[in-house]
């Protein structure tokens, strides 16, 4: 054991490790502060590492830290805490967290200045304080200051001050420093908010020097964004930051556009912009250099030097969950970050997910609500399509084709929403039955006619040219079954061969100016045909339209993952947003083979509240979240023996704990991706205390061959 006066540092490493390592702090050097960066000798090398605590003891023999790499704080001390939370909620290695959490140019060691624009004030401007008659800099650089009311480090070397003058003043309470956040230009908006608007902005302001979580439950085209930008600005006002999270690259164009005719300067992060922009951004965020970012998951670990107020915009998207390695939740993150940060966090959404809602009723969230459009525009009125004994081609039956027609003839705009890429999803043989899958997954290929005549992999997206003759039988009888978006869009243009059309899915639009070039040939006519997946539903403004047809909606509201009704009825709700926006008012139809689906009736007769007082009913009679509290163990290995054995095990440990349930190993719903065979079980139990105690029983084990991968996944979004 150490000596109680020696000083001690807990640094962790950004690898896989689970808790941080004791150095000895040597005498001649500062006490590096949480936060800070160190290099620390490892083995017969030295990491990069952060001082996450001071121990007053330890039972190791220590070496010493070579040198303390920043100058300042790497990350504040709520980052810190945020990072310790995470890993214990998910049971992910502590090392690892501060891996995602930091880019990787930090963690590499490379020296940064996080001071940023510092000003130097005096403590009392009304009188002139003691300094010795032979301390000339002091005196001079009081009087620069009392003459300018503050200075710039930017001018202190054509001030001819030293630092360390000011250094020496500072001691003395004479002068005092602060950081400085530059000042934005911010243009004011003609637009007058509503009365509801401006209910939800006097709301949030009264609380914007603390903790709270408010839920903006706002219909699309109700103003959600308004608000955020008049809170934001105030925030700014404040001298303070604001991060604005949003739940896909594809949206953050479209809000930089909006909030750049707001403020003169914003940031962006997200995984697409380079390693080098990432890092500039992340150093000027630290020095208070930049007010405002948008961005996506990876933003809500950006070191703000003086957070004011974090907004999650679509929080029920399940874009904000990782699905891979540290498997958070940057919405929940969100949360916690700010309830470290002492500031408010806004949860917007038009379709809030069922946590928020019942959130909302425990207390914890505060709800606010935007039930109206500004100006005239209507909500769209929802209706049920029975396909039932009904002719079907191309995957749209002769009634709603008769309803589209209608729309086009009185010159307004169509959305058709598939959210099945391709053309057709099975491509097999008529006579013995063959159907052509992926080598490497157990998936059906998605035959497409584009790229030209392919056979497709969703999953590992490898492709296959397609058979003239059946491998089995050597017939030549092959049949396409299943529709996807290429064959509504070939159906629609038979019908309707003068009206334009666009097709907006991962196949045709690949960048944010295809999709923008897409939307603009609708601009410039009154009718026409738009065809996609869910990209369509993700913000976009489509002021002619008039009807959106849902296609295939029963796949969600009957899958067997008991989020799919929640994801289905959210995206049918989302994009019939898009419908009705302008003054013209919309409808929406919904094609199903199941009219009487308690689910679906709910949504059309009662909207998505009443979806979700339904859905809430059957989840906590089933005790699945938010009722009950649930983790999916998954293991995966090129060798299926290895992977059910592996996750048996983890699973055998969890039967022995109390107060949880434990079902599995099963395969999982698409066994083999990418040639892994993949199995997992789920653990459930009725309160988060009993779930975290289970799991901490396991979250180190470690496979016995190296061939085996698992994860543990806390509050997951979806079962496959």
């Amino acid at each position: 054991m150490q000596d109680a006066s020696q000083r001690i540092a807990k640094v962790i490493l950004p690898r896989r490790v689970w808790e941080g390592y004791d150095y000895l702090v040597p005498a001649d050097m500062p006490m590096p502060r949480i936060g800070e960066r160190v290099l620390v000798p490892l083995r017969s090398q030295n990491a990069v590492g952060v001082v996450i605590d001071h121990p007053t003891q330890s039972d190791f023999n220590l070496k010493p830290i070579n040198r303390v790499v920043d100058e300042v704080p790497l990350i504040s001390e709520d980052l810190v805490k945020l990072g310790l939370w995470m890993s214990s909620y998910y049971h992910h290695p502590l090392g690892s967290v501060f891996e995602t959490m930091l880019p990787k140019k930090l963690t590499e060691g490379r020296p940064i200045n996080l001071e940023g624009e510092k000003r130097w004030e005096l403590v009392d401007p009304n009188s002139k304080p003691k300094i010795r008659p032979n301390a000339h800099r002091q005196q001079d650089a009081w009087q620069a200051i009392h003459e300018r009311g503050f200075v710039n480090n930017s001018e202190l070397q054509g001030l001819g001050i030293e630092r360390a003058t000011l250094a020496a003043l500072e001691k003395n309470q004479i002068v005092r420093s602060r950081v400085v956040v530059p000042k934005l230009t911010i243009s004011p908006s003609d637009l007058v908010p509503t009365d509801e608007q401006q209910a939800c902005i006097n709301a949030i302001r009264g609380h914007l020097d603390e903790f709270r979580a408010f839920l903006l439950d706002g219909i699309t085209g109700s103003g959600k964004t308004e608000v955020y930008l008049r809170l934001i600005e105030e925030v700014i006002s404040r001298g303070k930051q604001a991060l604005m999270l949003v739940p896909e690259i594809a949206i953050t164009p479209q809000m930089m556009n909006r909030f750049k005719e707001r403020f003169s300067s914003v940031g962006v992060f997200h995984s697409m912009v380079s390693g080098a922009s990432r890092f500039e951004t992340w150093v000027k965020v630290a020095t208070g250099k930049i007010p405002l970012v948008i961005g996506t998951r990876s933003a809500v670990f950006l070191p703000f030097k003086n957070l004011g107020l974090i907004v999650v915009d679509e929080e029920h998207d399940a874009s904000y969950k990782q699905f891979e390695s540290l498997r958070y939740s940057a919405r929940d993150t969100a949360v916690y970050r700010a309830n470290y940060s002492k500031v408010p966090c806004i949860l917007g959404s038009a379709t809030p997910s069922l946590e928020s809602i019942v959130n909302v009723r425990n207390g914890r969230y505060h709800l606010l609500r935007l039930s109206h459009r500004p100006g005239t525009a209507e909500l769209p009125t929802f209706h049920i399509q029975d396909m039932r004994n009904t002719r079907v081609e191309g995957g749209i039956c002769e009634p709603l084709l008769t309803r589209i027609g209608e729309h086009l003839s009185r010159e307004g705009q169509v959305l058709v929403l598939l959210n099945r890429r391709g053309y057709s999803t099975k491509y097999f043989c008529k006579h013995c039955g063959w159907t052509a899958f992926c080598d490497d997954c157990d998936v059906a290929l998605t035959w497409h006619q584009e790229p030209r005549n392919t056979l497709s992999c969703h999953h590992c997206g490898r492709r296959y040219l397609p058979v003239r003759t059946c491998p089995d039988c050597g017939n030549e009888d092959i049949l396409m079954t299943g529709v996807g978006t290429q064959q509504v869009e070939e159906q629609l243009s038979k019908h309707f061969p003068d009206v334009p059309h666009v097709r907006i899915d991962r196949d045709n639009i690949k960048t944010n100016r295809q999709m923008n070039q897409a939307f603009n040939q609708l601009q410039v006519t009154t009718e026409g045909l738009l065809i996609g997946t869910q990209m369509l539903a993700k913000g976009h403004h489509f002021p002619n339209v008039t009807l959106v047809a849902v296609l295939a909606a029963d796949n969600g509201f009957l899958a067997t993952d008991f989020k799919g009704a929640e994801r289905t009825a959210q995206l049918i709700v989302q994009v019939a947003g898009r419908a009705g926006r302008a003054e013209k008012r919309g409808e929406v139809w919904i094609q199903t083979y199941n009219p009487e689906n308690e689910d679906l009736q709910s949504l059309v007769v009662n909207g998505y509240a009443g979806f979700a007082s339904t859905e809430l009913e059957i989840r906590k009679e089933g005790q699945f979240p938010p009722f009950g509290q649930l983790a999916v163990i998954r293991a995966e290995s090129s060798e299926e023996s290895l992977a059910e054995t592996f996750c048996e095990e983890v699973l055998d440990v969890l039967r022995g704990c109390q107060d949880v349930a434990v079902l599995g190993p099963a395969s999982a719903p698409i066994t083999r991706v990418a040639k892994q065979y993949r199995f997992q079980g789920i653990v459930i139990a009725e309160n988060r205390k009993s779930l975290h105690q289970a799991l901490s029983m396991v979250e180190r084990k470690s496979p016995t061959s190296r061939k085996v991968r698992w994860s543990i996944d806390v509050d997951p979004v979806e079962m496959s």
